[in-house]
C-alpha cells in the first residue's frame, strides 16, 4: 500500500500516550486519521509496551506519514508520554487521545474553528461515555460543558469550583500547545506519575489560560472500563499504586503557590487547589478501598490517614466516595466513653417538633443542663420549632451544603462548644449518621447511638437497614436501646457495646406530675382516647374503626376521640370519611393534634386510652395517659419495658379487635377492676418519674453504666426474637410479590403510554395550521 505523504504544517496535533493497548489502538488511530481536518499530525508515544502496540502503530505510520511514533526506552508513566508528545508537537493546537478511546470525525476541525474564532487557550467540548453494556452512564450528562466562555481568573474558578469533585481529564479539551508547554516547564522534567496524572496538568492549564470557550458537540468517545483503573485491590502494591494519585497532584503545589502571588484572590486559588486535592484523595480512596479483604482495607485506610489525616480522609470520602464511609465505620475503633471528663454534651436529631423523639431530646437537654453540663442541640433537617429549645441550650441547624460541608460545620460546632460526648437520636432512621460519628471520632469525641424503636422495625418495614446498621453501629462508643430484648437482638448481631435505658418522661409529664387522682369507673357513655401520629404503617390508626365496630356490636355506649397530626399515609379527614362510611361518625372522630393543657384536658375527660400500634420503642403518650390515671387497652408489644411490669395495661394479641373491644367492655363493667387498673397506671407513672435519669445518663456518658443494663442474650430471648421476626415477615407476606407485579405491569404499560402520547402529539401538530 502506498504511504500517504506528510501534509503541510499541521494545524492540530493529536497526542496519543499508549501502553499495552494492542486490542484498541487500531480503532483509536482510525478515528484520528478519519478527521475532517486533513492538516493534523498524530504523535503516538509508546511507554515501553510489552505487547504489539508499537508494531501496530508502526504499521499505521508506514501507511500514513501524519503518524509519528515515539518510543520511550522504559516505562515512564503517561505523564512523561504526554510531555514527550507536547514538546514534539508542530501544530499550534493540541488534542489528547487515549489509546483505548476514539475521536469524533470532526473533533479537530470543530474545536480548532472555535479556538481561532474566540482566540481561546483551551476549548472544551462534549463527550460520549460508552459503558460496557453499550449505554451511556450518568457521568456523561455531568461531564458536558457548562459555560460558553470564561476569561482570566474565572477559568479556574469555574472549571474547578471549591467544594465539588474535580474533573480534569485532558481529553475533554483542545489546548493551545504553548499553554501546555508552559505548564510542563513549571514541573520537574523527570517526574513519573502513574495515577491521576492528567488532573494536575488540567488544573495548572486552567490557572494559566487567559481565554476559555466551549462547544456542546460531543467530539470524544470514552470507553468506560477498558483501562485498568477499576481493578480490584489484591495486594499492598495495588494500594500504593492507587495512592500515588495524591503524589501526582502534590507535584503542582509549588507552582500553585507561585501563581497565588499573582492572583487577585490568593486564598481562593489555594482553596480551589485544596478542594481539587481532596477530590484526588477521594479518587485514591475509591480505588484503594476496592477490596473485600479487611486486612487490605485496613492498610488502605492507614495509608490515606497517614497522608491527609483522619479528618481529611473523612472529608474526601464524603465528597467523592460516600460508600467508603460505611467501610470506615465497619472497621473503625470508636473513641471510648470515659477517656476524658464530660462537661459538654451534644444531642442531635432530625428536627425539633412535637414528636416523641423531639420530646426525648428536649427532656434529656433539661436533665443534662440541670446536672450542670453544657448542652448543645444540633438538628440535621430544616423545620424545627426553635422556641422549644430550653433556655441556656445552644442550638444549631446542620442543614445546608454538601455532606462534606455539613461535616466541616459539624466539626466546627463540636470545637466551638467544646463537646465531650454526642448522643445521636437519628441512628435508626437515616443512612448518613455514621459520617458524623466518624468526624466526631476523628476529633476524639465518642458518640452514643440512641435507638428509638424495636430492633425488628427494619424487618417490619421490609428494608435493608439491618445490614447497614450492623456495619455502621461498630463506629459508636455505645448503642442504647429501650428494652433488654433489644439488647439481646443487637448482641446476637455482634454489637457488644449495647445497653438499655428508659427514655425520659416528656415535658408534659414532668410539668404536670402528681396532679392526677385515681379515676372512677364511668357511669354512662365511655370516653376513649387514642393519641399519636395519624400513621397507618406502624400506629395502625385505621384499626380503631375495627375496634369501634366491635364495641358497637357488643352494645357498648362509647365515644372515641382520635388525637394527632396528619401523616403522609393517613389523615384525620380520611379517617373521618371511613368512620362515616362505616356508620360510626356519631361514635368516632379524629380531631387533629392537641398540645399542653388542651391535651391534658382531653386525657382527663377520657376513661381509657386505646393503643393499636404494631411496633414501637417507647411510646411517651402511653405514660402520659397513665399519669392521668387512665387504664390502657392495647395490642401486645411484649418487648416494651413498660408493659412487662405494668399492671395498669391490658394487652391482647396483635390485630384482634374483638379481644380488645371485649376487654374494654369487661373492665368498664367492673368498677373495682377499673379502679385497680387506674391505680396501677398512676403507680407506673410514679415509677417512671422517680427513676434517677440524671444519674443513669451521667453514668452513660461517663462510661460507668452498671452491667445490669447490658445483659447477655438468653435462649428464651433468642426464641422470642425469632418468633417476632417471623411474625413481622408473615405480616407482610405477599407484599413483595405484589410490588414486583405492579412494577412489571408499569414497565409493560410505560412504552404503550409513551407511544400513545407521541401519536397524540403528532396528530396535534398535524392539525395545527401553519403560520
Amino acid at each position: 500500500m502506498t504511504a500517504i505523504p506528510t501534509t503541510a504544517q499541521p494545524l492540530v496535533t493529536v497526542v496519543v500516550p499508549v501502553f499495552n493497548d494492542e486490542a484498541t489502538i487500531g480503532a483509536s488511530l482510525e478515528s484520528a486519521l478519519a478527521q475532517s481536518l486533513a492538516q493534523i499530525e498524530v504523535i503516538v508515544v509508546d511507554d515501553a509496551s510489552t505487547d504489539r502496540t508499537a508494531e501496530i502503530v508502526a504499521e499505521y505510520a508506514a501507511r500514513d506519514a501524519r503518524i509519528r511514533l515515539i518510543r520511550q526506552p522504559e516505562n515512564m508513566s503517561a505523564f512523561q508520554a504526554r510531555r514527550a508528545g507536547i514538546f514534539a508537537a508542530r501544530a499550534p493546537y493540541l488534542l489528547f487521545l487515549d489509546g483505548d478511546d476514539e475521536l469524533d470525525w470532526q473533533a479537530a476541525e470543530v474545536s480548532l474553528a472555535k479556538a481561532e474564532a474566540e482566540q481561546a487557550d483551551l476549548v472544551q467540548f462534549g463527550i460520549e461515555i460508552v459503558m460496557p453494556n453499550g449505554t451511556s452512564g450518568s457521568w456523561e450528562a455531568r461531564s458536558q460543558p457548562k459555560w460558553a466562555e470564561l476569561v482570566g481568573e474565572n477559568i479556574v474558578a469555574n472549571l474547578f469550583p471549591v467544594g465539588t469533585p474535580a474533573a480534569g481529564q485532558l481529553w475533554r479539551y483542545l489546548f493551545r500547545t504553548e499553554l501546555l508547554r508552559a505548564v510542563y516547564e513549571q514541573l520537574p522534567s523527570d517526574a513519573r506519575l502513574y495515577r491521576a496524572n492528567d488532573l494536575p496538568i488540567a488544573f495548572l492549564a486552567a490557572v494559566t489560560a487567559r481565554r476559555y470557550a466551549s462547544i456542546p458537540t460531543k467530539l470524544y468517545r470514552y470507553f468506560w472500563g477498558r483501562g485498568g483503573s477499576d481493578r480490584a485491590v489484591r495486594s499492598v502494591e495495588d494500594i500504593d499504586f492507587f495512592m500515588s494519585a495524591i503524589d501526582s497532584f502534590d507535584i503542582i503545589t509549588e507552582a500553585v503557590h507561585e501563581a497565588a502571588y499573582r492572583h487577585s484572590n490568593p486564598q481562593f486559588l489555594l482553596d480551589a487547589y485544596a478542594s481539587a486535592r481532596t477530590s484526588i484523595v477521594g479518587i485514591a480512596m475509591r480505588r484503594a478501598f476496592n477490596t473485600a479483604d479487611p486486612k487490605l482495607l485496613r492498610v488502605a485506610a492507614d495509608r490515606i490517614r497517614g497522608r491527609v489525616g483522619e479528618v481529611g480522609m473523612i472529608r474526601a470520602a464524603a465528597r467523592c466516595h460516600p460508600p467508603a464511609l460505611v467501610q470506615l465505620a465497619e472497621d473503625s475503633n470508636p473513641v471510648k466513653l470515659g477517656e476524658r471528663p464530660v462537661r459538654s454534651v451534644l444531642l442531635t436529631t432530625a428536627t425539633l417538633t412535637t414528636g416523641g423523639i423531639s420530646m426525648v431530646v428536649l427532656t434529656q437537654a433539661r436533665v443534662f443542663a440541670a446536672a450542670g453540663l453544657r448542652v448543645t442541640i444540633a438538628v440535621r433537617q430544616p423545620g424545627s420549632d426553635k422556641t422549644a429549645v430550653p433556655e441556656g441550650v445552644a442550638f444549631y441547624e446542620v442543614t445546608r451544603g454538601t455532606l462534606d460541608e455539613k461535616l466541616d460545620y459539624w466539626a466546627e460546632i463540636c470545637t466551638r462548644e467544646k463537646v465531650d460526648v454526642i448522643i445521636d437520636h437519628r441512628v435508626f432512621y437515616s443512612k448518613d449518621w455514621h459520617a458524623y460519628v466518624l468526624m466526631a471520632n476523628a476529633l476524639g469525641i465518642p458518640t452514643i447511638g440512641w435507638v428509638h424503636n424495636f430492633a425488628g422495625r427494619p424487618t417490619y418495614d421490609l428494608n435493608d437497614m439491618h445490614g447497614h446498621l450492623k456495619r455502621t453501629f461498630r463506629s459508636l462508643a455505645q448503642v442504647v436501646t429501650l428494652s433488654p430484648l433489644d439488647v439481646a437482638f443487637w448482641k446476637l448481631r455482634g454489637i457488644e457495646r449495647t445497653a438499655y435505658l428508659p427514655n425520659p418522661p416528656s415535658p408534659l409529664l414532668l410539668d404536670h406530675s402528681g396532679k392526677a387522682q385515681q379515676k372512677q369507673a364511668p357511669v354512662g357513655p365511655i370516653e376513649l382516647v387514642w393519641v399519636g401520629r395519624m400513621e397507618q404503617h406502624t400506629k395502625q390508626v385505621h384499626a380503631l374503626l375495627s375496634v369501634a365496630t366491635e364495641l358497637r356490636r357488643l352494645e357498648v355506649d362509647f365515644r372515641l376521640r382520635v388525637i394527632g397530626p396528619d401523616q403522609k399515609d393517613y389523615t384525620a379527614a380520611r379517617f373521618n370519611a371511613a368512620a362515616k362510611e362505616a356508620g360510626l361518625a356519631d361514635r368516632v372522630e379524629a380531631i387533629g393534634p392537641l398540645h399542653g393543657e388542651e391535651l391534658l384536658a382531653a386525657l382527663d375527660q377520657a376513661h381509657a386510652f386505646v393503643g393499636t400500634s404494631i411496633i414501637e420503642g417507647g411510646p411517651l403518650t402511653l405514660i402520659e395517659a397513665q399519669s392521668r390515671g387512665l387504664p390502657v387497652f392495647m395490642y401486645e408489644m411484649p418487648w416494651l419495658l413498660l408493659v412487662q411490669d405494668d399492671s395498669g395495661i391490658v394487652s391482647v394479641p396483635q390485630g384482634d379487635a374483638s379481644a380488645l373491644a371485649l376487654s374494654i367492655q369487661r373492665v368498664m363493667g367492673d368498677p373495682e377492676h377499673y379502679k385497680t387498673l387506674s391505680l396501677n397506671a398512676l403507680e407506673t407513672a410514679r415509677r417512671v418519674l422517680e427513676f434517677d435519669y440524671a444519674a443513669a445518663y451521667r453514668q452513660l456518658v461517663s462510661g460507668d453504666l452498671p452491667a445490669e443494663y447490658s445483659p447477655l442474650p438468653t435462649l428464651d430471648a433468642a426464641a422470642q426474637l425469632l418468633d417476632l421476626t417471623i411474625f413481622f415477615v408473615e405480616r407482610h407476606a405477599g407484599i413483595r410479590r405484589k410490588l414486583d407485579k405492579a412494577q412489571q405491569e408499569l414497565e409493560l404499560t410505560a412504552p404503550k403510554v409513551k407511544s400513545a402520547r407521541k401519536s397524540a402529539r403528532k396528530k396535534e401538530l398535524a392539525a395545527t395550521p401553519a403560520n
